[in-house]
């Protein structure tokens, strides 16, 4: 029977770091519900998920080489969630482009209408005068001693107010065919960052899998770097959130729930990892519970107003405990 020790280490901790994970996974669903009920990503960065889609991908592959299920359970919901959050977003950024495009046309449209009008109603006013004039020298008889034929007076004054006829149906659909359509193809930064993570980790299954002479240790090296690779990305942002603080000396910037709630995953996978004497578990998780704990520390030492609104920086965790940014600044 397994010690107390042994079942704490290798079966409660990577348990608790499961849950914690998939919790942080699933925190960005309520709010790209928000945004597509909205019809706008708004300070949402959907970046972090395209890179939380490799990374998931990637832990789910090391623990099917290891046969781990603390480590497939712990990240293959996150897998499946970010698929689901890629696909919003790309949705939401094609939308919102092409809402941009629609609005500019409107504006461009209504000042052409603008124009046009002003200058038919100039363009009406001189001739009206004109006429009214020729009209008024030819009632008895012009210096020539003809008079204004009466048909003449109708043709000239239906030239003048043809074009204020209203549209057709038919012009009315042309203009607003013209106005709704995309002229501009749209951006694709995030399609091509989310196509980038998944050939990369397609190539590396495939070579894995398909090449017989590669050892199974060497298959477990070549996986587990891919992900910690992956960890990169988001080491900048609990180390921006720190600078921030210590620059501002107000901690009202940090996510209090959230910060307590990665530094617990980022601690018990790394308890987990040092257990079972696999590093490339504990080093990056042991980084994140660091950055969590000296967050803690500046919570302490800063107090500020806790801001929960939507213009906050909301951090998630990647699934092992490295913490990233759900939400941004555009201009960051």
């Amino acid at each position: 029977m397994p010690s107390t020790q042994t079942i704490i280490l290798e079966y409660v901790c990577p348990c608790l770091g499961a849950i914690m994970a998939n919790i942080m996974f699933a925190s960005p669903i309520k709010d790209l519900q928000k945004a597509v009920k909205k019809g706008d990503l708004g300070d949402l960065n959907p970046t972090p998920w395209a890179f939380m889609l490799g990374n998931c991908l990637g832990w789910v592959t090391y623990g099917i080489l290891l046969q781990n299920l603390w480590i497939f359970f712990g990240n293959a919901p996150g897998f499946i969630i970010s698929v689901w959050l890629n696909l919003g977003a790309v949705k939401l950024l094609y939308q919102k482009h092409h809402s941009e495009e629609l609005k500019e046309s409107m504006v461009n449209l209504l000042v052409d209408q603008e124009r046009n009008m002003s200058l038919r109603y100039s363009l009406n006013s001189s001739a009206t005068l004109a006429i009214r004039e020729y009209e008024a020298e030819t009632k008895e008889g012009g210096p020539d001693g003809s008079s204004l034929d009466k048909n003449e007076t109708v043709h000239m004054h239906a030239d003048i107010d043809k074009d204020a006829t209203p549209k057709s149906a038919a012009e009315w659909g042309k203009i607003l065919l013209d106005v709704t359509s995309q002229r501009t193809p749209a951006p694709a930064p995030h399609e091509k960052i989310v196509f980038a993570m998944t050939v990369m980790w397609v190539t590396c299954i495939s070579i894995i899998c398909l090449v017989p002479s590669i050892t199974q240790r060497n298959r477990e090296l070549i996986v587990a770097s891919l992900v910690i690779s992956n960890l990169v990305f988001f080491y900048g942002a609990p180390l921006s959130t720190i600078h921030t603080v210590l620059k501002d000396r107000n901690s009202s910037s940090i996510h209090v729930p959230t910060m307590i709630t990665n530094t617990l995953n980022g601690t018990f996978w790394s308890i987990y990892g040092f257990a079972v004497s696999d590093m490339f578990i504990a080093i990056p998780n042991g980084l994140g519970a660091l950055f969590g704990g000296i967050q803690i520390v500046l919570c302490v030492l800063f107090r500020g107003e806790a801001n929960n609104s939507e213009e906050d920086a909301i951090q998630s965790s990647d699934g092992i405990g490295i913490t990233f940014p759900l939400k941004l600044k555009e201009e960051i």
